[in-house]
């Protein structure tokens, strides 16, 4: 049986699913993990080279969606699927975008060194090495008052959004100017727990699930960070920021770069659900 499932999104992105594959193969322990590409209704030009590409990885599967069920909705679909198998739950269950590179080759052993007993998730390190940014805590705290007002503001209206957004870059950008010591002095704290975990890689234990926790598939982009703090909250269930588990994230090869009236669209869908739903 499987340690682990991880499971990847991808949506005509086959180059870069495929380096992720590759960089996973090069870790101690990968024949202990069941590696799921779903994909998301990209057609079969992308397809084929996914479907060549792992034919000889016995432990390596592609499951297609006949339609587009976003980031949680996919993801959802493929435990759902694993599950309906007659298959056990892992100790972890790993969701994840495409566009991620492991260059640890222990990240599994450590991973497997873990307690699934004692957490809900696992929030691992996650560096943009191209701005020299950590993503993760993604939050320390809950949202109050003011961030939550915040979130209703930029959701408002598209120039708010296009706005907020501009200004995010530019925050980001300052900080990877930074020394380390000044921008991210948070990150000398080591192990923590925290409320929210990254959603480009988030790793769940099988507590979660066993706990009642579920993968909220009415988020299509966006949003998933909250609406797991908040079950995790709901099950007593903690978050823990391990940094000794280290991953890159290429960012925005999933969405591209900038503010589309499309991603607003996600952005403005996401935050009216997660604040609805977890926060009347």
């Amino acid at each position: 049986m499987a340690k682990a499932i991880l499971i990847t999104v991808n949506y005509k992105s086959a180059v870069s699913t495929l380096e992720f594959v590759d960089s996973l193969q090069r870790l101690k322990a990968f024949s202990e993990v069941k590696i799921i590409i779903v994909d998301n209704s990209s057609g079969e030009e992308d397809l084929s080279g996914i479907r060549q590409a792992i034919a000889q990885l016995p432990n390596v599967e592609l499951l297609v969606s006949a339609v587009n069920r976003g980031y949680f909705g996919a993801a959802k679909f493929t435990l759902d699927h694993y599950l309906a198998q007659g298959r056990a739950l892992p100790d972890w269950v790993i969701v994840c975008n495409h566009d991620i590179v492991i260059e640890d080759e222990r990240f599994f052993e450590k991973l497997f060194a873990c307690d699934p007993a004692m957490v809900g998730v696992l929030a691992p390190r996650i560096i943009i090495p191209s701005q020299a940014v950590e993503q993760n805590p993604f939050m320390k705290k809950r949202p109050g008052w003011w961030r939550r007002f915040t979130m209703r503001l930029y959701s408002f209206a598209y120039p708010l959004g296009v706005t907020w957004d501009w200004l995010s870059r530019q925050k980001k950008a300052l900080r990877s100017r930074m020394p380390s010591w000044i921008s991210r002095p948070e990150r000398n704290g080591g192990r923590q727990s925290v409320y929210a975990a990254h959603g480009a890689f988030m790793i769940f234990s099988r507590s979660f699930f066993e706990g009642g926790g579920k993968l909220d598939d009415q988020l299509f982009l966006f949003g998933e960070e909250i609406a797991v703090a908040e079950t995790c909250r709901s099950l007593d269930l903690p978050i823990i920021y391990e940094p000794s588990l280290s991953v890159h994230h290429n960012e925005h090869q999933s969405v591209g770069n900038g503010m589309s009236r499309r991603i607003y669209g996600y952005h403005r869908a996401a935050v009216q659900h997660v604040l609805s739903k977890y926060f009347t």
